[in-house]
C-alpha cells in the first residue's frame, strides 16, 4: 500500500493508491485545507505575502466575443442606462422649483428612491417581465410631457413620475444584471456604465451646452431604456428561482466590504480638499479619464484578477490625499477621479457572487444593505461637515480601509480569488449553489479542460502530469531523465501555451482528475 499526498494552494487531498501487478487502482481518503496547516506552519506575514503573490498570479477570461447579441443585448444595456442616468441627472435635469422648502433635486431623488423600493418589493422571478414594463411605461408616461413642458409646477409633477419610473427601471434591471449576464457581459456593462458617466461629467463641467440639447440627450437615453425594460422576457427568468444556497457566503462579505470601502471614500470625500477641482481641472480630468480607460484596457488584455484593479482604487485614494498632504492639488486631484475605478469593480463582483450564491430574495437583502449603508453615510457625512474637518475624515477613512484591506489579502485569496470554486471567473459563466452542493448539467462537466484538448506536446504533457502529482521541478527532473533548467524551461512554455501563470491555476485548471494518467504514464516509463 502506498500513500500518496496531492497538493493545490489550498487544500490537500491524501490518496491511498493500491498496486497490484499490472493495474493501478487509487481512491481518495479524504481531505483538509491547506490553510489549516499553513496557520500552524507559518506566521502570519508569511501567509500575506504568498496570497499576495497568488493574488497577483490569478486570471480572468474576459473578451467581447462572449458579449451574447441576440436575445440579450437588452439585459446588457438596462442596468448600465438606469445607473449611468441617475449618476447624471445633475446634468440632465434643469435647476426647477422646490416645494414644501426642499430643492428640485431631493424632490426628484426621493421620487427615485420611492419608485425604486416599491418595485423592489413587488419584484420576484415570476413577475419580472411585467415589473420592467409597467416602469418603463411609468417613465414614459412622466418623460414625454416633461420633455415639451415649461418649468412650473407641472413640470415638476412629470418629472417626479418619470424619476419613479427609472427607479422601478433600476431595481428590476438590477435582476437582469445579476441573473441573465455572464461574466464577461457584466464587466462590459458595469465599464460602460463608468466610461459614460465619466464622459457625462467631464463634458458638463467644461463645455456650455444648452438646455435643448440636454433635453434631447435625455430623450435618447430613457427610449433606449424603456426599450430595453419592455424587451424582458418571463421565460427568460426560468430557473433562477433555484439559484440559492440560503445563506450568506464568505465571498458575499468579501464583496460587500469593497462595495462599503468604496462608497465610504467616495462620500466622505465629497467636503475634502484633496477632491476639489484645481483650477485648470480640464486638462487633468481628461488625463485621468485617459488613465481609468488605460486600466480597463490592461485588464481586458491581461486578464489579471480584478484584485488588482482593487489595489489601484485603494492606493489611488491614498495618493489623493498624500498629494494634498505634500500641496500638490492637481495630482491630488488626478487620483481622486483614478479612485473611481472602484465604481465597476463592486458592480462586477457583485454581479457575479451574487448570481452563484443567491436568488431573488437574498439579492434583495443584499441591495436593501447596501441602500442602508449608503443613506447612512450621506447622512453621517453631511453632520460630520458641520461639526468638523471632513478632509482629517476622509483620509483616516480611506488609510483604514487600504489597511484593513491589505490585511485581508489572505481571506480574499482563501474564500474569493482562490477558493474551490474561485476558477469559474474565467470562465463564461458562474455556475450555482443549491443546499451547499455545486450545480452543473452535463454540458458544463464536458466543458472541463483535459491534457487531451491543449496543444500541448507529448514531453509537456508528461511533466504536467508529474507536476499535478505535487512534485516539484527538481523533483521531476529525474523523472524524466532531465536537467531542472530544461523542465523549468519547459513549465514557462506550459503555463504560456494554458494562460496560466502558477502553479495554484495549474491545479484550478485540471484539479486532480489527472492523477490516475500520471500515475498509470509514470508507471509505465
Amino acid at each position: 500500500m502506498l500513500y500518496c499526498a496531492i497538493y493545490d494552494m489550498d487544500k490537500i487531498v491524501c490518496c491511498i493508491f493500491s498496486i497490484q501487478k499490472n493495474d493501478v487502482k487509487y481512491g481518495v481518503a479524504g481531505e483538509f485545507h491547506m490553510t489549516e496547516l499553513r496557520v500552524r506552519k507559518k506566521g502570519y506575514l508569511l501567509k500575506l505575502i504568498s496570497s499576495l503573490h497568488n493574488l497577483w498570479s490569478a486570471q480572468e477570461m474576459l473578451a467581447l466575443r462572449n458579449i451574447r447579441k441576440k436575445g440579450y443585448l437588452q439585459y446588457f444595456f438596462a442596468f448600465p442606462l438606469a445607473m449611468t442616468f441617475i449618476n447624471i441627472q445633475d446634468f440632465v435635469l434643469d435647476q426647477g422649483i422646490g416645494v414644501f422648502g426642499l430643492p428640485h433635486t431631493t424632490i426628484t431623488f426621493l421620487a427615485f428612491a420611492l419608485g425604486a423600493i416599491v418595485m423592489f418589493a413587488f419584484s420576484n422571478e415570476k413577475n419580472i417581465s411585467v415589473i420592467s414594463k409597467i416602469s418603463a411605461f411609468i417613465t414614459a408616461v412622466g418623460f414625454v410631457p416633461w420633455v415639451f413642458l415649461p418649468d412650473g409646477y407641472l413640470s415638476l409633477v412629470c418629472d417626479v413620475i418619470f424619476m419613479a419610473g427609472v427607479g422601478g427601471c433600476v431595481s428590476s434591471s438590477s435582476f437582469s444584471f445579476v441573473f441573465m449576464l455572464n461574466n464577461a457581459e457584466r464587466f462590459f456593462g458595469s465599464t460602460l456604465m463608468l466610461l459614460f458617466i465619466e464622459l457625462v461629467e467631464l463634458s458638463s463641467e467644461h463645455i456650455s451646452i444648452s438646455p435643448v440639447v440636454r433635453k434631447i440627450f435625455a430623450l435618447v437615453m430613457i427610449t433606449a431604456l424603456c426599450v430595453c425594460m419592455y424587451l424582458s422576457k418571463n421565460k427568460d427568468y426560468n430557473g433562477t428561482e433555484n439559484k440559492a444556497m440560503k445563506r450568506f457566503d464568505s465571498s458575499i462579505w468579501l464583496v460587500l466590504f469593497l462595495f462599503f470601502s468604496y462608497f465610504a471614500i467616495r462620500i466622505t470625500g465629497f467636503y475634502a480638499s484633496a477632491f476639489q477641482h484645481p483650477s485648470n481641472a480640464l486638462q487633468w480630468r481628461i488625463l485621468a479619464f485617459a488613465l481609468i480607460f488605460f486600466c480597463i484596457i490592461l485588464q481586458v488584455v491581461f486578464k489579471r484578477s480584478i484584485w488588482t484593479m482593487c489595489n489601484v482604487f485603494f492606493i489611488a485614494s491614498i495618493m489623493s490625499h498624500l498629494m494634498w498632504y505634500i500641496k500638490f492639488p492637481q495630482a491630488a486631484y488626478l487620483f481622486s477621479e483614478l479612485k473611481e475605478v472602484g465604481f465597476f469593480i463592486i458592480f462586477y463582483l457583485m454581479g457575479c457572487v451574487t448570481n452563484k450564491f443567491c436568488d431573488f430574495r437574498m439579492h434583495k437583502y443584499l441591495v436593501l444593505i447596501c441602500m442602508t449603508f449608503i443613506v447612512i453615510i450621506y447622512v453621517g457625512i453631511d453632520v460630520v461637515h458641520m461639526t468638523m474637518l471632513t478632509q482629517s475624515v476622509a483620509s483616516i477613512t480611506a488609510g483604514i480601509l487600504f489597511v484593513v484591506f491589505l490585511l485581508l489579502s489572505p481571506v480574499f485569496s482563501q474564500h474569493l480569488f482562490f477558493t474551490n470554486w474561485s476558477n469559474e471567473f474565467r470562465q463564461i459563466n458562474m455556475t450555482s449553489f443549491v443546499d451547499g452542493t455545486l450545480q452543473t448539467n452535463t454540458a458544463e462537466e464536458n466543458q472541463k479542460p483535459s491534457l487531451d484538448d491543449t496543444n500541448l506536446s507529448p514531453r509537456e504533457k508528461q511533466v504536467v502530469l508529474l507536476l499535478l502529482q505535487g512534485m516539484t521541478l527538481r523533483q521531476v527532473a529525474p523523472e524524466l531523465g532531465l536537467t531542472v533548467s530544461t523542465v523549468s524551461t519547459y513549465s514557462k512554455i506550459i503555463y504560456k501555451k494554458l494562460g496560466i501563470n502558477s502553479r495554484a491555476e495549474l491545479f484550478l485548471l485540471f484539479g486532480c482528475q489527472q492523477t490516475a494518467e500520471a500515475i498509470q504514464t509514470i508507471r509505465h516509463e
